[in-house]
């Protein structure tokens, strides 16, 4: 039988209460909470973890939408709107794709890790991560992304994205787990979009989507007009729109899917999420780079449409650092209590990312997966233990431990 590892930290935020002086014993799976003394007597052969003296347990972080093979950030990409940045990875494509690199991702992935995250929704555009992925200690759900603009590109397309599905189920393990995602409206005619969620249904794959990230596929998809429709008259002479926004979203309807950003959805939109369980990813530093607006999160509440934190790729975000994410999260959302909205931004990196990959974490509960990490307070003092979310995104977390499934990463 495995060894039972006890956790004794001064706190422990469970994801739903705190607890101060109580201890964790676990394996891959969390065993049980209790007071110190409670655990050492139900566990007396379970060996103690030594960790700092004021020490604060949480789950896991999670970064359900970031994008590792763009991950060397470079002043080759232009921001402050969606069609500038767009224009400036076609133009500088080709130098683009050369700098992609085993090392840079595993170095972004190392980021990620040392500052607590434990699990990632990786957008694989063309599979050159699969390797860096599997080698990795993290644990992913990996999208495989389709892009497929025009008509007569889809067999092929639809046929090349299909072999690199099948090379990510060779690689599926408790920690490598394949899905699919669908890069946007306009980049996707509709016809794969049908292609890609049938079979999302047949396999029972989690899906993925970019969705109204900006101004210019709102009046696109609206109007056939604006800077996409310049856009792609300039990339191929001509600029037909294949697919409204209405037309995109009813595809989905039955397949409960992650849409990213979301930031321009309309009534219908959000009601079409309401009605098949659809959720969002929310990436700040990348809307604000990219010339979005503030997502509108009091409306996601007042509905009840789940919202997690994600940084998106280094392509449009210079930290892949959940705990500075939040933090851009915190001062864009002014209107906000400080306190209470520092622990939903905890939620929303935690209990509900897992819920949305469908990952048995997230939480510090009987039964759920160990995938949790240890934060050194070193200094830090707290008349009252709600104000600790508040000050570890203010000031930055130190993680001096993570566990993935209870091992030591």
């Amino acid at each position: 039988m495995k060894q039972v590892s006890i956790l004794a930290p001064k706190y422990i935020w469970t994801g739903k209460e705190f607890l101060e002086n109580f201890a964790i014993a676990f394996g891959d799976r969390i065993l049980d909470i209790d007071e110190v003394d409670k655990i050492l007597q139900k566990y007396p052969n379970g060996s103690i973890e030594e960790i700092p003296k004021y020490s604060f347990v949480m789950a896991g972080l999670i970064n359900s939408h970031v994008h590792l093979e763009y991950s060397h950030h470079t002043t080759q990409y232009s921001y402050g709107s969606y069609i500038g940045w767009l224009n400036s990875v076609v133009q500088n494509f080709s130098t683009l794709s050369k700098s992609i690199s085993n090392s840079a991702m595993e170095e972004a992935i190392n980021q990620m890790v040392k500052s607590g995250t434990t699990s990632i929704g990786a957008i694989s555009s063309m599979g050159l991560d699969f390797q860096v992925l599997k080698n990795s200690p993290i644990r992913k759900i990996v999208f495989n992304e389709i892009i497929a603009s025009q008509p007569h590109q889809v067999d092929e397309l639809y046929s090349l994205w299909l072999k690199r599905v099948e090379e990510s189920e060779k690689l599926r393990d408790r920690r490598f787990t394949p899905a699919v995602a669908i890069h946007s409206p306009f980049s996707v005619h509709s016809s794969a979009v049908k292609r890609v969620l049938k079979l999302a249904k047949e396999r029972g794959y989690i899906v993925s989507a970019h969705f109204m990230e900006s101004k210019a596929e709102r009046e696109w998809l609206d109007s056939e007009s604006g800077e996409m429709k310049e856009f792609y008259t300039a990339l191929y002479g001509k600029a037909k729109r294949w697919t409204t926004a209405k037309e995109f979203i009813d595809l989905f309807d039955g397949v409960p899917t992650l849409f990213t950003h979301g930031i321009y959805m309309n009534s219908y939109e959000l009601s079409k999420c309401v009605e098949n369980s659809h959720s969002l990813s929310h990436c700040p530093v990348s809307n604000r780079l990219l010339g979005g607006d503030r997502l509108d999160i009091d409306k996601l509440d007042k509905l009840g449409i789940l919202w997690n934190t994600s940084t998106d790729g280094l392509s449009s975000n210079v930290s892949l650092n959940l705990f500075d994410e939040m933090r851009s999260a915190l001062f864009l959302h002014n209107r906000r209590d400080l306190e209470s909205f520092a622990i939903q931004l905890f939620k929303s990196v935690t209990q509900i990312p897992a819920k949305q990959l469908g990952i048995n974490s997230g939480e510090i509960a009987i039964g759920k997966d160990s995938d949790m990490i240890v934060i050194d307070l070193e200094n830090l003092e707290f008349d009252r233990v709600e104000k600790i979310p508040l000050h570890l995104i203010l000031r930055g977390a130190k993680v001096v431990r993570s566990y993935i499934f209870g091992e030591r990463v």
